[in-house]
C-alpha cells in the first residue's frame, strides 16, 4: 500500500481562467484577486493624495493605481503569518480580537478566569503584638522562638 502527500495539491490557490464573459490566457489567483481589489479601493478612498503624485508626470496615475496594488497584492500573498496565509490569519485575529481582546478575557490552562474584574487582595505587613495572655501564648509575633528541650520535664 502506498501512501501519498496531498499537501501541494490542497494548497494551492484558486485559480479562475474566465470571468464573466471574459476569458483570460493567464490564471488570476482568487486571493490575490481579492487583495488587488482591496488595495485598489483604499486607494481610491485616498485618491486625492495619489492624484498629487500623478499629476507629477502624465501616465503615471495609470501606474500608480494598476502598480502598486498588483505588486501588493503579490507580496502580500506570498507572505506567511504565524505560519497562515493572509486571510487565515485575518479571520483568526478578527476571531480573537473580538471575543477575548475586547470582553478583556482572561484565560488560565485554557479556562477562562472568571470574576477577574473583582479587585486583587493585598496583604499589609504589620506586626501584630498581644497584650496579656497566658504563659503558654506568644506575646510577640515576630519573636523567633527556639525549640526547647523537655528533658527536664519528662526526666
Amino acid at each position: 500500500m502506498r501512501s501519498y502527500n496531498y499537501k501541494k495539491t490542497m494548497n494551492h490557490p484558486i485559480t479562475l481562467y474566465k470571468l464573466w464573459r471574459l476569458n483570460l490566457n493567464f490564471g488570476l489567483s482568487l486571493m490575490r484577486g481579492i487583495l488587488f481589489a482591496v488595495i485598489f479601493l483604499t486607494m481610491l478612498a485616498f485618491r486625492n493624495f495619489f492624484n498629487s503624485i500623478g499629476s507629477i508626470m502624465p501616465g503615471l496615475t495609470l501606474v500608480l493605481y494598476v502598480g502598486i496594488p498588483w505588486l501588493l497584492s503579490g507580496f502580500l500573498h506570498k507572505q506567511k503569518y504565524n505560519g497562515k496565509k493572509i486571510h487565515r490569519f485575518l479571520f483568526d485575529f478578527a476571531n480573537y480580537f473580538f471575543s477575548v481582546y475586547l470582553p478583556k478575557r482572561e484565560y488560565a490552562n485554557d479556562q477562562e478566569v472568571l470574576y477577574s474584574n473583582i479587585k486583587q487582595v493585598t496583604f499589609e505587613d504589620t506586626i501584630i503584638r498581644r497584650r496579656g495572655g497566658g504563659n503558654d501564648e506568644i506575646k510577640d509575633a515576630d519573636q523567633k522562638r527556639t525549640r526547647q528541650s523537655y528533658a527536664d520535664e519528662i526526666g
